[in-house]
Protein backbone atom coordinates (compact mmCIF):
# COMPACT_ATOMS: atom_id res chain seq x y z
CA UNK A 1 0.00 0.00 0.00
CA UNK A 2 1.29 3.49 -0.87
CA UNK A 3 1.84 6.01 1.91
CA UNK A 4 -0.54 8.96 1.78
CA UNK A 5 1.91 11.23 3.61
CA UNK A 6 5.65 11.45 3.14
CA UNK A 7 7.05 12.48 6.56
CA UNK A 8 10.22 14.03 5.12
CA UNK A 9 8.22 16.16 2.73
CA UNK A 10 5.95 17.34 5.52
CA UNK A 11 8.90 18.34 7.73
CA UNK A 12 10.66 20.22 4.92
CA UNK A 13 7.43 21.99 4.01
CA UNK A 14 7.10 23.20 7.60
CA UNK A 15 10.71 24.41 7.64
CA UNK A 16 10.20 26.26 4.35
CA UNK A 17 7.16 28.05 5.76
CA UNK A 18 8.95 29.20 8.92
CA UNK A 19 12.38 30.12 7.47
CA UNK A 20 12.15 33.79 6.43
CA UNK A 21 15.65 35.18 7.05
CA UNK A 22 18.49 34.64 4.63
CA UNK A 23 22.22 34.82 5.27
CA UNK A 24 23.95 37.93 3.98
CA UNK A 25 27.72 38.15 4.40
CA UNK A 26 29.23 41.42 5.64
CA UNK A 27 32.99 41.28 5.02
CA UNK A 28 35.32 43.92 6.45
CA UNK A 29 37.49 45.85 4.00
CA UNK A 30 40.44 47.36 5.91
CA UNK A 31 41.08 50.15 3.41
CA UNK A 32 37.45 51.26 3.53
CA UNK A 33 37.64 51.29 7.33
CA UNK A 34 40.67 53.59 7.11
CA UNK A 35 38.90 55.79 4.56
CA UNK A 36 35.95 56.12 6.90
CA UNK A 37 38.20 57.19 9.76
CA UNK A 38 39.99 59.71 7.56
CA UNK A 39 36.65 61.17 6.45
CA UNK A 40 35.66 62.19 10.01
CA UNK A 41 35.67 65.97 10.28
CA UNK A 42 35.53 68.40 13.16
CA UNK A 43 31.88 69.43 13.14
CA UNK A 44 30.72 70.07 16.69
CA UNK A 45 27.56 71.91 15.64
CA UNK A 46 26.27 75.03 17.32
CA UNK A 47 28.32 75.95 20.39
CA UNK A 48 26.56 76.75 23.68
CA UNK A 49 26.15 80.44 24.56
CA UNK A 50 28.95 80.43 27.15
CA UNK A 51 31.60 79.17 24.71
CA UNK A 52 34.09 82.01 24.06
CA UNK A 53 35.05 83.08 20.54
CA UNK A 54 38.22 84.66 19.26
CA UNK A 55 36.50 87.53 17.52
CA UNK A 56 34.28 87.44 14.50
CA UNK A 57 35.12 84.32 12.55
CA UNK A 58 36.38 81.22 14.34
CA UNK A 59 34.67 79.62 17.30
CA UNK A 60 37.01 78.04 19.81
CA UNK A 61 36.24 75.11 22.07
CA UNK A 62 37.26 73.80 25.46
CA UNK A 63 37.39 70.27 26.89
CA UNK A 64 33.66 70.11 27.62
CA UNK A 65 32.77 70.67 23.98
CA UNK A 66 35.50 68.30 22.86
CA UNK A 67 34.18 65.55 25.13
CA UNK A 68 30.63 66.05 23.85
CA UNK A 69 31.90 65.77 20.27
CA UNK A 70 33.92 62.62 20.99
CA UNK A 71 30.82 60.76 22.20
CA UNK A 72 29.77 60.24 18.59
CA UNK A 73 33.18 59.81 16.95
CA UNK A 74 35.42 57.78 19.25
CA UNK A 75 35.71 54.20 17.84
CA UNK A 76 35.94 52.58 21.27
CA UNK A 77 32.64 54.15 22.31
CA UNK A 78 31.04 52.97 19.08
CA UNK A 79 32.15 49.42 19.86
CA UNK A 80 30.73 49.69 23.39
CA UNK A 81 27.38 50.87 22.03
CA UNK A 82 27.31 47.96 19.62
CA UNK A 83 27.54 45.66 22.63
CA UNK A 84 24.37 47.30 23.99
CA UNK A 85 22.57 46.18 20.82
CA UNK A 86 23.82 42.64 21.32
CA UNK A 87 22.59 42.57 24.92
CA UNK A 88 19.15 43.86 23.90
CA UNK A 89 18.88 41.11 21.32
CA UNK A 90 19.80 38.57 23.98
CA UNK A 91 17.07 40.01 26.20
CA UNK A 92 14.51 39.23 23.50
CA UNK A 93 15.89 35.71 23.21
CA UNK A 94 15.71 35.20 26.97
CA UNK A 95 11.98 35.95 27.02
CA UNK A 96 11.07 33.40 24.35
CA UNK A 97 9.35 30.15 25.22
CA UNK A 98 11.00 26.84 24.28
CA UNK A 99 10.33 25.72 20.72
CA UNK A 100 7.85 22.88 20.25
CA UNK A 101 9.30 19.57 19.13
CA UNK A 102 7.78 17.86 16.08
CA UNK A 103 8.83 14.25 15.63
CA UNK A 104 7.96 11.17 13.64
CA UNK A 105 8.56 7.62 14.80
CA UNK A 106 8.79 4.86 12.16
CA UNK A 107 8.37 1.98 14.63
CA UNK A 108 4.64 1.63 13.87
CA UNK A 109 5.40 1.08 10.21
CA UNK A 110 8.25 -1.29 11.02
CA UNK A 111 6.10 -3.30 13.42
CA UNK A 112 3.27 -3.60 10.89
CA UNK A 113 5.70 -4.71 8.19
CA UNK A 114 7.18 -7.35 10.52
CA UNK A 115 3.88 -8.66 11.83
CA UNK A 116 1.47 -8.22 8.92
CA UNK A 117 3.86 -7.72 6.05
CA UNK A 118 2.27 -4.37 5.22
CA UNK A 119 1.71 -0.90 6.68
CA UNK A 120 -1.04 1.67 6.36
CA UNK A 121 -1.47 5.42 6.49
CA UNK A 122 -2.72 4.99 10.06
CA UNK A 123 0.69 3.65 11.03
CA UNK A 124 2.35 6.62 9.36
CA UNK A 125 0.11 9.25 10.93
CA UNK A 126 0.31 7.69 14.37
CA UNK A 127 4.09 8.03 14.22
CA UNK A 128 3.85 11.84 14.38
CA UNK A 129 4.38 13.52 17.73
CA UNK A 130 4.19 17.11 18.94
CA UNK A 131 5.67 18.06 22.32
CA UNK A 132 5.78 21.39 24.17
CA UNK A 133 8.56 21.68 26.79
CA UNK A 134 7.37 23.42 29.94
CA UNK A 135 9.57 25.88 31.78
CA UNK A 136 10.58 25.01 35.31
CA UNK A 137 9.29 27.20 38.16
CA UNK A 138 11.16 30.52 38.14
CA UNK A 139 13.27 29.62 35.08
CA UNK A 140 11.90 32.20 32.66
CA UNK A 141 12.00 34.97 35.26
CA UNK A 142 15.63 34.17 36.03
CA UNK A 143 16.62 34.12 32.35
CA UNK A 144 14.86 37.41 31.66
CA UNK A 145 16.28 38.98 34.82
CA UNK A 146 19.82 37.95 33.89
CA UNK A 147 19.37 39.30 30.36
CA UNK A 148 17.97 42.58 31.68
CA UNK A 149 20.96 43.06 33.96
CA UNK A 150 23.32 42.13 31.13
CA UNK A 151 21.74 44.86 29.00
CA UNK A 152 22.01 47.25 31.93
CA UNK A 153 25.65 46.28 32.39
CA UNK A 154 26.35 47.09 28.74
CA UNK A 155 24.73 50.52 29.15
CA UNK A 156 26.83 51.20 32.22
CA UNK A 157 29.95 50.06 30.41
CA UNK A 158 29.21 52.69 27.77
CA UNK A 159 28.89 55.28 30.55
CA UNK A 160 32.18 54.05 32.04
CA UNK A 161 33.87 54.34 28.64
CA UNK A 162 32.54 57.89 28.26
CA UNK A 163 33.75 58.71 31.77
CA UNK A 164 37.24 57.43 31.01
CA UNK A 165 37.29 59.22 27.65
CA UNK A 166 36.16 62.50 29.20
CA UNK A 167 38.92 62.33 31.77
CA UNK A 168 41.47 61.57 29.06
CA UNK A 169 40.28 64.48 26.92
CA UNK A 170 40.52 66.96 29.80
CA UNK A 171 44.05 65.81 30.62
CA UNK A 172 45.10 65.83 26.95
CA UNK A 173 43.60 69.29 26.53
CA UNK A 174 45.71 70.62 29.41
CA UNK A 175 48.79 69.10 27.79
CA UNK A 176 48.03 70.90 24.51
CA UNK A 177 47.54 74.19 26.34
CA UNK A 178 50.79 73.78 28.27
CA UNK A 179 52.73 72.79 25.16
CA UNK A 180 51.51 75.84 23.25
CA UNK A 181 52.32 78.20 26.13
CA UNK A 182 55.81 76.71 26.40
CA UNK A 183 56.29 77.11 22.65
CA UNK A 184 55.32 80.78 22.83
CA UNK A 185 57.62 81.35 25.80
CA UNK A 186 60.49 79.59 24.09
CA UNK A 187 60.03 81.65 20.95
CA UNK A 188 60.05 84.86 23.00
CA UNK A 189 63.21 83.80 24.85
CA UNK A 190 64.78 82.81 21.55
CA UNK A 191 64.20 86.35 20.33
CA UNK A 192 65.88 87.61 23.49
CA UNK A 193 68.84 85.30 22.96
CA UNK A 194 69.12 86.48 19.36
CA UNK A 195 69.30 90.13 20.47
CA UNK A 196 71.96 89.22 23.03
CA UNK A 197 73.91 87.33 20.40
CA UNK A 198 73.67 90.26 17.97
CA UNK A 199 74.88 92.64 20.68
CA UNK A 200 78.00 90.62 21.46
CA UNK A 201 78.67 89.96 17.81
CA UNK A 202 78.77 93.69 17.17
CA UNK A 203 80.77 94.24 20.34
CA UNK A 204 83.32 91.65 19.26
CA UNK A 205 83.64 93.26 15.85
CA UNK A 206 84.18 96.61 17.56
CA UNK A 207 86.72 95.14 19.97
CA UNK A 208 84.51 95.73 23.02
CA UNK A 209 83.88 92.00 23.68
CA UNK A 210 86.03 88.93 23.45
CA UNK A 211 85.50 86.03 21.09
CA UNK A 212 84.72 83.80 24.08
CA UNK A 213 81.92 86.11 25.16
CA UNK A 214 80.49 86.13 21.65
CA UNK A 215 80.66 82.33 21.46
CA UNK A 216 78.91 82.02 24.82
CA UNK A 217 76.07 84.21 23.56
CA UNK A 218 75.88 82.17 20.36
CA UNK A 219 75.83 78.94 22.37
CA UNK A 220 72.91 80.22 24.42
CA UNK A 221 71.05 81.12 21.22
CA UNK A 222 71.66 77.66 19.77
CA UNK A 223 70.38 76.04 22.98
CA UNK A 224 67.23 78.15 22.83
CA UNK A 225 66.66 77.21 19.20
CA UNK A 226 66.93 73.54 20.17
CA UNK A 227 64.40 74.12 22.95
CA UNK A 228 62.09 75.75 20.40
CA UNK A 229 62.32 72.71 18.11
CA UNK A 230 61.45 70.40 21.01
CA UNK A 231 58.59 72.66 22.11
CA UNK A 232 57.14 72.65 18.60
CA UNK A 233 57.34 68.84 18.45
CA UNK A 234 55.61 68.63 21.81
CA UNK A 235 52.71 70.72 20.50
CA UNK A 236 52.27 68.38 17.53
CA UNK A 237 52.43 65.29 19.75
CA UNK A 238 49.91 66.74 22.21
CA UNK A 239 47.47 67.67 19.46
CA UNK A 240 47.78 64.26 17.82
CA UNK A 241 47.06 62.57 21.16
CA UNK A 242 43.98 64.75 21.61
CA UNK A 243 42.81 64.02 18.07
CA UNK A 244 43.14 60.30 18.73
CA UNK A 245 40.78 60.56 21.69
CA UNK A 246 38.33 62.54 19.56
CA UNK A 247 38.44 60.00 16.74
CA UNK A 248 39.85 62.60 14.34
CA UNK A 249 42.71 62.20 11.84
CA UNK A 250 46.11 63.21 13.31
CA UNK A 251 46.54 66.22 11.00
CA UNK A 252 43.31 68.02 12.00
CA UNK A 253 43.94 71.43 13.58
CA UNK A 254 41.33 72.08 16.26
CA UNK A 255 40.34 75.65 17.21
CA UNK A 256 41.01 75.36 20.93
CA UNK A 257 40.18 78.03 23.45
CA UNK A 258 40.44 78.47 27.21
CA UNK A 259 38.59 75.87 29.23
CA UNK A 260 37.29 75.75 32.78
CA UNK A 261 39.73 76.06 35.65
CA UNK A 262 39.29 72.81 37.61
CA UNK A 263 40.96 74.27 40.71
CA UNK A 264 37.85 76.41 41.24
CA UNK A 265 35.62 73.34 41.61
CA UNK A 266 34.24 73.23 45.15
CA UNK A 267 34.41 69.44 45.18
CA UNK A 268 38.18 69.70 45.55
CA UNK A 269 37.66 71.22 48.99
CA UNK A 270 36.04 68.01 50.25
CA UNK A 271 37.93 65.42 52.26
CA UNK A 272 39.09 62.16 50.75
CA UNK A 273 36.39 60.33 52.74
CA UNK A 274 33.69 62.56 51.26
CA UNK A 275 35.10 62.19 47.77
CA UNK A 276 35.22 58.41 48.17
CA UNK A 277 31.61 58.25 49.38
CA UNK A 278 30.49 60.19 46.32
CA UNK A 279 32.57 58.00 44.03
CA UNK A 280 30.92 54.81 45.28
CA UNK A 281 27.54 56.16 44.22
CA UNK A 282 28.55 58.00 41.04
CA UNK A 283 31.37 56.17 39.26
CA UNK A 284 30.11 54.30 36.17
CA UNK A 285 32.77 51.59 36.41
CA UNK A 286 31.52 50.61 39.88
CA UNK A 287 27.94 50.70 38.65
CA UNK A 288 28.91 48.36 35.81
CA UNK A 289 30.46 45.90 38.27
CA UNK A 290 27.32 46.01 40.39
CA UNK A 291 25.20 45.19 37.33
CA UNK A 292 27.49 42.24 36.60
CA UNK A 293 26.94 41.06 40.18
CA UNK A 294 23.18 41.22 39.62
CA UNK A 295 23.64 39.00 36.55
CA UNK A 296 25.37 36.47 38.79
CA UNK A 297 22.51 36.79 41.29
CA UNK A 298 20.02 35.86 38.59
CA UNK A 299 22.38 33.05 37.60
CA UNK A 300 21.96 31.54 41.06
CA UNK A 301 18.19 31.78 40.74
CA UNK A 302 18.35 30.10 37.32
CA UNK A 303 20.57 27.31 38.62
CA UNK A 304 18.16 26.66 41.49
CA UNK A 305 15.26 26.38 39.04
CA UNK A 306 17.11 23.71 37.04
CA UNK A 307 17.05 21.23 39.90
CA UNK A 308 13.48 20.36 38.98
CA UNK A 309 12.64 17.83 36.20
CA UNK A 310 11.95 19.14 32.71
CA UNK A 311 8.40 18.30 31.65
CA UNK A 312 7.13 18.25 28.05
CA UNK A 313 3.51 17.68 27.08
CA UNK A 314 1.72 17.31 23.76
CA UNK A 315 0.64 14.16 21.98
CA UNK A 316 2.29 12.46 24.91
CA UNK A 317 4.23 13.38 28.01
CA UNK A 318 7.95 13.19 28.76
CA UNK A 319 9.96 13.79 31.88
CA UNK A 320 13.68 14.60 31.87
CA UNK A 321 15.10 13.69 35.26
CA UNK A 322 18.27 15.57 36.32
CA UNK A 323 19.77 12.44 37.83
CA UNK A 324 23.23 12.49 36.29
CA UNK A 325 23.51 16.23 36.90
CA UNK A 326 22.82 15.47 40.57
CA UNK A 327 19.65 17.56 40.47
CA UNK A 328 21.63 20.70 39.63
CA UNK A 329 23.65 20.76 42.86
CA UNK A 330 27.06 21.26 41.12
CA UNK A 331 25.62 24.02 38.91
CA UNK A 332 24.12 25.74 41.93
CA UNK A 333 27.45 25.62 43.76
CA UNK A 334 29.19 27.05 40.69
CA UNK A 335 26.66 29.88 40.41
CA UNK A 336 27.03 30.72 44.10
CA UNK A 337 30.82 30.70 43.79
CA UNK A 338 30.62 33.04 40.77
CA UNK A 339 28.36 35.39 42.71
CA UNK A 340 30.79 35.38 45.63
CA UNK A 341 33.69 36.09 43.28
CA UNK A 342 31.92 39.13 41.81
CA UNK A 343 31.04 40.34 45.27
CA UNK A 344 34.72 40.27 46.18
CA UNK A 345 35.62 41.96 42.88
CA UNK A 346 33.25 44.81 43.70
CA UNK A 347 34.80 45.15 47.16
CA UNK A 348 38.27 45.19 45.59
CA UNK A 349 37.15 47.83 43.08
CA UNK A 350 35.83 50.07 45.86
CA UNK A 351 39.11 49.58 47.73
CA UNK A 352 41.09 50.49 44.59
CA UNK A 353 38.91 53.56 44.00
CA UNK A 354 39.49 54.70 47.57
CA UNK A 355 43.24 54.35 47.13
CA UNK A 356 43.12 56.07 43.74
CA UNK A 357 41.26 59.05 45.23
CA UNK A 358 43.63 59.31 48.18
CA UNK A 359 46.69 59.25 45.91
CA UNK A 360 45.16 61.74 43.47
CA UNK A 361 44.27 64.06 46.36
CA UNK A 362 47.84 64.06 47.66
CA UNK A 363 49.26 64.76 44.20
CA UNK A 364 46.79 67.59 43.62
CA UNK A 365 47.65 69.23 46.95
CA UNK A 366 51.34 68.90 46.13
CA UNK A 367 50.83 70.61 42.77
CA UNK A 368 48.85 73.38 44.49
CA UNK A 369 51.74 74.09 46.87
CA UNK A 370 54.29 73.96 44.05
CA UNK A 371 52.36 76.49 41.96
CA UNK A 372 52.03 78.81 44.95
CA UNK A 373 55.76 78.69 45.73
CA UNK A 374 56.74 79.22 42.10
CA UNK A 375 54.38 82.16 41.62
CA UNK A 376 55.21 83.88 44.92
CA UNK A 377 58.94 83.19 45.21
CA UNK A 378 60.80 81.35 42.45
CA UNK A 379 59.51 83.15 39.35
CA UNK A 380 59.60 86.72 40.75
CA UNK A 381 63.10 86.11 42.07
CA UNK A 382 64.35 84.84 38.70
CA UNK A 383 62.81 87.78 36.83
CA UNK A 384 64.26 90.29 39.28
CA UNK A 385 67.70 88.68 39.13
CA UNK A 386 67.80 88.89 35.35
CA UNK A 387 66.73 92.54 35.36
CA UNK A 388 69.37 93.40 37.95
CA UNK A 389 72.01 91.46 36.03
CA UNK A 390 71.32 93.47 32.87
CA UNK A 391 71.82 96.73 34.74
CA UNK A 392 74.96 95.40 36.42
CA UNK A 393 76.33 94.11 33.14
CA UNK A 394 75.88 97.51 31.54
CA UNK A 395 77.81 98.96 34.48
CA UNK A 396 80.51 96.30 34.11
CA UNK A 397 79.77 94.78 37.52
CA UNK A 398 78.96 91.22 36.32
CA UNK A 399 80.27 89.06 33.53
CA UNK A 400 78.44 87.76 30.50
CA UNK A 401 78.63 84.23 31.88
CA UNK A 402 76.75 85.30 34.99
CA UNK A 403 74.17 87.11 32.89
CA UNK A 404 73.58 84.09 30.68
CA UNK A 405 73.29 81.84 33.74
CA UNK A 406 70.60 84.11 35.18
CA UNK A 407 68.85 84.18 31.81
CA UNK A 408 68.86 80.39 31.72
CA UNK A 409 67.51 80.33 35.31
CA UNK A 410 64.60 82.52 34.20
CA UNK A 411 63.90 80.18 31.28
CA UNK A 412 63.83 77.23 33.64
CA UNK A 413 61.61 79.08 36.13
CA UNK A 414 59.05 80.02 33.47
CA UNK A 415 59.09 76.53 32.05
CA UNK A 416 58.62 75.03 35.49
CA UNK A 417 55.78 77.45 36.18
CA UNK A 418 53.94 76.45 33.01
CA UNK A 419 54.58 72.75 33.58
CA UNK A 420 53.42 72.90 37.19
CA UNK A 421 50.26 74.84 36.38
CA UNK A 422 49.39 72.29 33.70
CA UNK A 423 50.17 69.43 36.06
CA UNK A 424 47.94 70.98 38.72
CA UNK A 425 45.05 71.12 36.24
CA UNK A 426 45.68 67.54 35.11
CA UNK A 427 45.72 66.30 38.69
CA UNK A 428 42.58 68.26 39.50
CA UNK A 429 40.71 66.70 36.56
CA UNK A 430 42.04 63.28 37.56
CA UNK A 431 40.81 63.74 41.12
CA UNK A 432 37.40 65.00 39.99
CA UNK A 433 37.03 62.04 37.64
CA UNK A 434 38.17 59.52 40.24
CA UNK A 435 35.62 60.84 42.72
CA UNK A 436 32.78 60.83 40.21
CA UNK A 437 32.46 64.59 39.76
CA UNK A 438 33.68 64.52 36.15
CA UNK A 439 31.57 62.14 34.08
CA UNK A 440 30.80 61.57 30.42
CA UNK A 441 28.82 63.99 28.32
CA UNK A 442 25.69 61.78 28.41
CA UNK A 443 26.01 60.82 32.09
CA UNK A 444 24.73 62.53 35.18
CA UNK A 445 26.65 63.50 38.28
CA UNK A 446 24.64 61.16 40.48
CA UNK A 447 24.51 57.79 38.78
CA UNK A 448 21.96 55.46 40.34
CA UNK A 449 23.56 52.07 40.78
CA UNK A 450 20.18 50.35 40.87
CA UNK A 451 18.65 49.30 37.59
CA UNK A 452 15.97 51.66 36.29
Amino acid sequence: MKHLVNPAHAVWALVALTGCATYRPAPIEPLRVLEGLEAIEWNPGTPPPDVPTDGAATTVFGPRELAAFAVSTNPLLAAARAEVGVRRALLVEAGLLPDPELSWDAMNNVASEVVDGTSSSVDTISGFGLMFPLLRPGERGARVGAAEWQAEEAKRQVAAAEWSLTRGIHVAYEEVQAAEVLLAQTQALTDLAESTNDYFKRARDAGAATAIQANLALGELQAMRLDAVRADARVHQARQALNALLGLPPAVELPLGPGDDPSENEALLASTAELTSHAVEARPDLASLLARYQVAEEGVRLAVSKQFPLVSIGTGISLTLPIFSKFGRPEIRTAIARREQLSREFTAAVHAARQEIAAAHVLWQLAEREVELIETELLPNAEQNLELSREAFQAGEVTLLETLALQRALVEARTRHTETRAERSKRAWTLLAASGWLLGATSTNNTNIEKD
